[in-house]
């Protein structure tokens, strides 16, 4: 934290603790004057002297880091050997994300024939074809929301992605399952994928937006319709706005695992 962040901050927890100026100084072996000096914003002090002062204070100095990381909208350091792999696992995940959003068109027309002209528009093995490439760039994209919530130290968010990747085999599975069985009906198929998606993107949206003070506007903006499009889809009849939510949602998924590897590839 710079000045004169830094110097208020100091401040607050000294006004905050009761302590006067003096009181202070006889508990980090420095000069009043040096004290006022970084109050007042005039000197940036050595982070051994900062780390005196917070102990002091009984304010952790991994704290005073954290609210630096999240003011400047970096990221906690990360060894360059491990950002190198990072950065490009997550350059995967977005680039997933593209072939991602082109299958799902595919897919809007392969559930519209199926569900209303009992049929399959692609012919069977199309049909299949194009439910597993979803589920594998889906998957990828997940993965790529699993490294993020590691980087950005958002624990619910790899728990969501988990989850998420759970329900998305579940459903593929169930769905192609329901192209050779007569017993499945497509239906059924999409309410079962309502609500295991509904449910997991809950706890996906909020997990974005709990990243916002590092990624900024575009968390608030993905989280936010995350929450909207699982409320549709737990809410059923309103499951077709959904489809029209997901494509705008993929896009900005695709730029918030941009966005976080830029931050990483910041760091090489």
């Amino acid at each position: 934290m710079k000045q004169p962040e830094l110097g208020l901050k100091i401040t607050e927890l000294r006004k905050q603790k009761g302590y006067t100026q003096e009181e202070l100084v006889e508990q980090c072996n420095i000069n009043v004057r040096t004290l006022q000096r970084i109050e007042n914003g005039e000197v940036s002090p050595r982070s051994y002297t900062v780390k005196m002062i917070l102990s002091a204070l009984d304010y952790d100095y991994e704290s005073l880091q954290a609210e630096k990381r999240e003011a400047t909208h970096t990221l906690a350091p990360i060894p360059s050997a491990e950002a190198k792999s990072i950065h490009s696992l997550l350059t995967m995940a977005w680039m997933a994300g593209i072939v991602f959003f082109v299958l799902s068109i595919f897919k809007g027309f392969t559930d519209y024939y199926q569900m209303y002209e009992d049929t399959f528009v692609f012919g069977q093995a199309g049909h299949v074809a194009i439910k597993a490439l979803i589920m594998v760039f889906n998957g990828l994209v997940l993965y790529g929301f699993l490294i993020a919530g590691n980087v950005l130290k958002n624990h619910v968010m790899k728990i969501a992605a988990m989850l998420m990747f759970l329900v998305l085999l579940g459903y593929y599975a169930f769905d192609i399952a329901s192209v050779f069985s007569e017993k499945i009906d497509i239906e059924v198929v999409l309410l079962v994928g309502a609500i295991g998606f509904g449910a997991t993107g809950i706890i996906f949206g909020i997990s974005v937006l709990q990243s916002r003070k590092i990624i900024g506007g575009l968390a608030l903006a993905l989280g936010v319709l995350e929450l909207v499009l699982a409320a549709c889809l737990l809410l059923i009849l309103l499951a077709p706005l959904a489809y029209l939510l997901l494509m705008p949602v993929i896009i900005l998924e695709i730029l918030f695992l941009y966005k976080v590897a830029s931050l990483v590839k910041a760091q090489l």
